[in-house]
C-alpha cells in the first residue's frame, strides 16, 4: 500500500484499517494528560529516591513538543503519524505480526511499541535524557552546585537538578519548551516545598549572558547533533539550508566560548555528543573545544539501559562522554564524589 503525507510517500506491506471511531479514541488517549495526584505521586518517588522514571511529567509538559520533533532519517514526526490515520493504521497492523513482542491488552501501547521499535524510516520517538545519568554526572563533576544546561532538552536535566537541589541554568530557543520547563519547576516547588533554583533562558547557547560568566562549577548537556533532530520551534541552530561548517562556525564555537566564560577556575564542560552519518562531531567539538581554551581530561562512559530492537533482541545503549577543564587547570582534576553535596 502506497501512504502519501506532506509530500512523502512510502510503499508499505503494513496495513489494517480501523474504524473513525478507533482512530479519536487512539489519539486523545495518546495526548491524555496524567492526573495531578499521578504527577505528584510521581515526584515523590522521584524525591523519596524510589525511582527514576518521568513518564508523567513527560507525558503531562513535553509529549507534544516530542511528538512533533522528527528524526532526520524519517519521513515523518510521531505527531504527522497521529493526525493522519493511513499512518497510524500502518503502525496498527504491524501490532498483530508478533505476539511476543506486542504483548499488551492495549492497542495504544502496542502502537507506541510499534513505532518505538519499527518506526525508523517512517516515525520515532526522541529520547528524553535519564536522570540517573545525570545524577552520576553531578556525582563526578559538579563542582560548585552551579549547572548550566546549554540545551534544555526534554526536562530530564531540570528534574535531576531540582531532585538533587543543584541550581539549574538553562538556555534553549525553542520558546514552547521554556514555557514547559518554567511551569515544571513552578510545580515542583509548590508541591515538594524544596528550595529550588532554575533561571532558564528562551534565547541560544551561542548568546552569551553576561550574569552567568564566572558562575558555574559544571557546564553539561546533549547539544543538537546539527541535523539530526528537527525540532522546528524558535530559532534553532540548523535549519534547512544550514550547511555543517556554518552550523559548527556559528553554533558549537559561540556555545563553547561562553561555556569557558561561565565556568569558574577547575570548572568542567562535559558534552554528551556523537558522530552520526558522515558528521565527525565528536572529533570537532574536542577541536573546537581547545581552540577556545581547554583541556580534554578524559571520556566518562555511561551504562544505558539494554533495549528491545525491533527484531525482538536486545541491544546496549551506552553513553560516550567528553570531559574538559579550563586549559591551565588541568594538574587540579580530581573527583569530587567525596566533596560535593550530597545527591538526593
Amino acid at each position: 500500500m502506497i501512504i502519501e503525507y506532506k509530500g512523502q510517500t512510502i510503499d508499505t506491506i503494513y496495513h489494517k484499517e480501523m474504524s473513525q471511531e478507533l482512530y479519536e479514541q487512539l489519539v486523545k488517549e495518546h495526548y491524555a494528560k496524567p492526573t495531578e495526584k499521578e504527577i505528584v505521586n510521581e515526584i515523590a518517588t522521584l524525591v523519596s529516591c524510589k525511582g527514576v522514571k518521568m513518564s508523567c511529567i513527560e507525558q503531562n509538559w513535553f509529549r507534544e513538543l516530542m511528538d512533533n520533533t522528527q528524526v532526520y532519517y524519517n519521513k515523518w514526526s510521531i505527531k504527522d503519524v497521529f493526525d493522519y490515520k493511513p499512518l497510524l493504521e500502518r503502525f496498527y497492523a504491524q501490532t498483530f505480526t508478533n505476539d511476543k513482542v506486542f504483548t499488551s491488552d492495549s492497542i495504544l501501547s502496542n502502537i507506541e511499541t510499534a513505532i518505538r521499535l519499527g518506526g525508523k524510516g517512517v516515525a520515532s520517538k526522541v529520547a528524553n535524557y535519564p536522570i540517573k545519568n545525570v545524577e552520576e554526572i553531578f556525582k563526578r563533576y559538579n563542582v560548585n552546585n552551579n549547572y548550566y544546561d546549554m540545551s534544555c532538552g526534554w526536562g530530564g536535566r531540570l528534574v535531576a537538578s531540582l531532585k538533587n537541589r543543584v541550581n539549574y541554568y538553562g538556555t534553549d530557543p525553542n520558546y514552547l519548551l521554556v514555557e514547559k520547563l518554567k511551569d515544571l519547576q513552578r510545580f515542583w516547588k509548590e508541591h515538594t516545598l524544596m528550595p529550588s533554583v532554575a533561571d532558564i533562558r528562551c534565547q541560544g547557547s551561542e548568546t552569551l549572558v553576561n550574569e552567568w560568566i564566572g558562575k558555574m562549577g559544571l557546564c553539561f548537556t546533549s547539544p543538537p547533533y546539527f541535523y539530526l533532530e528537527d525540532y522546528k520551534i524558535g530559532n534553532q541552530s540548523w535549519k534547512k539550508g544550514t550547511t555543517y561548517q556554518e552550523w559548527l562556525e556559528n553554533y558549537l564555537k559561540p556555545t563553547l566560548e561562553n561555556c569557558f566564560k561561565y565556568l569558574i577556575d577547575n570548572g568542567y564542560l562535559v558534552i554528551n555528543i556523537k558522530d552520526f552519518d558522515k558528521w565527525t562531531l565528536e572529533k570537532d567539538t574536542i577541536r573546537i573545544a581547545e581552540q577556545c581554551g581547554f583541556k580534554f581530561i578524559e571520556y566518562y562512559y555511561l551504562d544505558n539501559i539494554t533495549r528491545i530492537k525491533s527484531d525482538g533482541n536486545l541491544g546496549d545503549s551506552d553513553e560516550n562522554i567528553m570531559v574538559f577543564m579550563k586549559k591551565g587547570h588541568e594538574n587540579e582534576h580530581k573527583h569530587w564524589e567525596n566533596e560535593q553535596l550530597t545527591l538526593f
